[in-house]
């Protein structure tokens, strides 16, 4: 009988793990389209623009994405209070590091974006990213937290 509650508690958790994963997948999915939606609005891409640039851009945020994953596993789980002023300082100087990184990688796809879109269109690229995150971040703090 305790082999059967056992059970029956690791599929419940393991199905309540993969349904929030599955969840947290659809919701960063609907953000990504909503994101599209919203740069391609504000950049007024033409159908042409838009089938060539959304491919591209797709590429650029991965690596923008990855590179931020880089940086933020080395600290995974430190809490700032608790750390000593070498890994502070160390920090502070892998922060610069990967802000540099973002700035290298901006720099790698304009002319890639330049072959795509006007130079018009690549600086409200980097305006519409900025606003839409900011709708988003006041959407999700009006609605407490939850990204539904």
């Amino acid at each position: 009988m305790k082999t059967l509650i056992k059970t029956f508690l690791i599929v419940l958790i393991a199905n309540t793990t993969a349904l929030a994963q599955r969840d947290h997948g659809m919701a960063m999915t609907r953000i990504h389209a909503a994101k599209m939606a919203y740069i391609s609005d504000r950049l007024h891409l033409s159908q042409r623009q838009y089938t060539n640039f959304v491919p591209l851009y797709n590429e650029y945020e991965r690596d923008v994405r990855d590179t931020r994953h880089n940086f933020m596993s080395k600290y995974k789980g430190d809490h700032p209070d608790e750390i000593d002023d070498a890994t502070t300082r160390r920090y502070i100087d892998d922060n610069l590091d990967y802000q540099q990184a973002i700035i290298d990688l901006k720099r790698k796809y304009n002319d890639r974006f330049l072959a795509i879109i006007s130079p018009r269109q690549l600086a409200d690229l980097y305006i519409a990213e900025r606003e839409f995150k900011q709708i988003l971040l006041k959407r999700l703090n009006d609605r407490g937290g939850r990204y539904r």
